[in-house]
């Protein structure tokens, strides 16, 4: 209130205050792990509903919510989710051979090929979205990802039904995200125990096992990579674009409704191409600054856009793919005869859109 809100704070009555003291004392007393991240979140919640929102943030909440409702908001997040995935996947491949070059300087693998983890991490994400859509509770803060700021609409029956209709656009958008964060971080695990299990001289059975005890304990530096692997598949990390795209968007949500994920997905275009190679180099160059885990996957993405880059290139040459729409109308017309479809690619006699294919 010192610092002069549009809607003031109102003063705490004595049964808020014992009601958060209590939660608190209570939650104090819990063990660290889910269920008291799930306690901390919902006496969160209590406490911002005591706090009154502004009619501009209630109006952008919902205008937001309404920017994603659809099936093809759906379709396509779960479709560039998934192809994101993939090609995660297929830069392991250039990405591991580099690994292996640079361990002959090293002495060390950092990265090794495998798919063990995928499925089981998606079968725990699939499960954790549930949970979400149900309760809300999130454990990696989705919910910045999204752009979602909760707000306070109030108590009448209009006031819950906007926010029954906020939360549930946002959650099943969060929702549809956790199987391809939790595959790509338990992937991840299983590729650095594999790595360990390398550096330790094991083969066979002996590095099997000592793999799964390290996917089952894993060191806080395998916890550190899984994790920026996980939000790199999502479109989540913590990259210099998204946080310039942020501090944009600070006052400017009404021009920039959506930043983050938009400039991951920018950010992925770049590291996908032969910039993205120049620019891992960089990164790495420098006392104390070479890290051969993001070296080597730096280099993968660069290698496997570059690829796709080519294969784009013989559909031009092909005239199987389409860029923007021409600008003559001659040509405009000849697209509509022809069916064709600004950013698209030919696949058998449809043109489909490529926005599904994520950056790749």
């Amino acid at each position: 209130n010192f610092l002069g809100g549009a809607k003031k704070i109102p003063e705490l009555t004595g049964d808020q205050l014992k009601e958060i003291t209590d939660a608190m004392t209570d939650i104090n007393k819990m063990a660290d792990g889910t269920d008291k991240a799930r306690a901390l979140q919902k006496l969160g919640e209590k406490i911002q509903s005591y706090i009154p929102s502004t009619l501009y943030q209630k109006v952008i909440n919902v205008w937001k919510a309404g920017l994603l409702t659809g099936l093809k908001t759906t379709g396509v997040n779960v479709a560039s989710n998934l192809s994101h995935s993939i090609s995660e996947i297929a830069k392991d491949v250039p990405a591991s051979a580099v690994d292996s070059i640079v361990s002959l300087f090293t002495g060390k693998r950092t990265l090794a090929l495998t798919g063990k983890g995928t499925g089981k991490g998606a079968a725990e994400g699939v499960a954790k979205g549930w949970d979400y859509l149900k309760t809300g509770f999130d454990e990696r803060n989705i919910a910045d990802k999204l752009d979602y700021k909760k707000v306070n609409f109030g108590k009448g029956p209009v006031a819950k039904a906007l926010k029954g209709y906020t939360d549930t656009v946002f959650g099943l958008l969060g929702a549809e995200d956790q199987p391809f964060y939790y595959a790509a971080k338990m992937r991840s695990l299983a590729n650095q125990a594999s790595a360990m299990a390398k550096n330790e001289g094991l083969s066979g059975k002996a590095a099997r096992d000592f793999a799964q005890k390290l996917i089952e304990n894993p060191t806080d530096e395998m916890a550190r990579y899984s994790t920026l692997d996980a939000e790199t598949a999502v479109f989540q990390q913590d990259s210099w674009l998204a946080r310039k795209a942020q501090n944009l968007q600070k006052g400017l949500e009404i021009v920039l409704p959506f930043a983050k994920t938009p400039a991951n997905v920018a950010n992925a275009m770049i590291n996908y191409s032969p910039v993205g190679i120049v620019k891992t180099i960089i990164e790495n160059i420098g006392k104390g600054r070479f890290d051969q885990r993001l070296f080597a996957q730096g280099m993968g993405r660069g290698i496997t856009g570059t690829a796709a880059l080519a294969i784009g290139s013989a559909l031009m040459a092909n005239k199987m793919m389409n860029l923007q729409t021409p600008s003559s109308e001659k040509e405009r017309e000849q697209w509509e005869l022809e069916g064709r479809i600004p950013n698209s690619i030919k696949i058998g006699d449809k043109w489909r859109n490529i926005g599904v294919l994520g950056p790749l």
